[in-house]
């Protein structure tokens, strides 16, 4: 039986059951997935050097993290409820699930907040180490976010190991090495006895979110957390449309209000 794997950047791979035969560029869509990351990168490159003429502290630079974080407009309010709480002595606790540069990490301790950050990759790791360093309210484990406790394969692409894209998933990634998986849900449960409420998770896990999504909502620990916001990477799938519409079928048979799926 033969499929086709599509990927944003134009890149068509042709299998013959398991066996990958063939493999096709799509040149037009290649360009514009290009200029798009073009654009990004000039977009932060601009942000940066306005934020350079801004003050470190106050709204300007609050905003600023937010959208380098690349939170949607619609959320922000989001954020500075969270800000205003730590200001009026109410606890806020956030968890990163994946934090990759820190971005989202660095949002979350400007709300005065606890964050838990996880992040696999070793290099990646080592330098959020370094960032975060005497920072009691940034707690940074270097563990897989899964559905299970073990060991595993952490697959980075040959010619960048700290690129966004990385993860316990192979999707065609050229190297890996072994990293520890943490069960999601019972770190949770332990987070939870303790701080009573999470105010958010973010959860961008590069495909692996799906598994610690069925547990999660099986576990009903939703219920625990104000706002859990997830990137979804269906597209690492062969199936990615049943992969993306069966957890939204959940999410809305269960009647959950506080998983949002377009926050990035």
């Amino acid at each position: 039986m033969f499929k086709i794997k599509r990927y944003e950047s134009g890149l068509r791979e042709i299998y013959f059951g398991k066996k990958k035969i063939f493999k096709i560029r799509n040149s037009v869509k290649e360009l514009r997935f290009i200029l798009n990351n073009i654009s990004k990168k000039i977009d932060v490159l601009v942000l940066d050097m306005v934020e350079s003429q801004q003050s470190k502290e106050g709204i300007y630079h609050f905003q600023y993290l937010l959208r380098r974080a690349h939170i949607v407009g619609k959320y922000y309010e989001i954020f500075y409820e969270f800000y205003l709480q730590n200001q009026n002595g109410k606890k806020v606790v956030f968890v990163d699930c994946g934090a990759h540069a820190g971005v989202f990490s660095d949002v979350a301790l400007a709300c005065g907040g606890i964050c838990y950050a996880f992040e696999p990759n070793k290099y990646l790791y080592a330098f959020l180490r370094d960032l975060y360093k005497g920072n009691e309210k940034l707690i940074l484990s270097n563990q897989a976010v899964s559905n299970k406790n073990g060991k595993t394969t952490f697959y980075t692409y040959a010619n960048n190991a700290v690129s966004d894209g990385s993860g316990i998933m192979r999707n065609n990634l050229g190297v890996g090495y072994e990293v520890e998986m943490l069960d999601f849900c019972e770190f949770l449960k332990d987070i939870i006895q303790k701080h009573h409420k999470i105010s958010l998770i973010k959860i961008d896990i590069e495909g692996a979110e799906f598994d610690v999504l069925d547990s999660l909502i099986e576990q009903k620990l939703y219920e625990n957390v104000e706002y859990i916001m997830v990137e979804t990477h269906e597209r690492f799938f062969e199936n990615p449309k049943e992969k993306i519409e069966n957890l939204k079928s959940k999410i809305t048979k269960n009647n959950i209000q506080n998983i949002f799926l377009d926050w990035i």
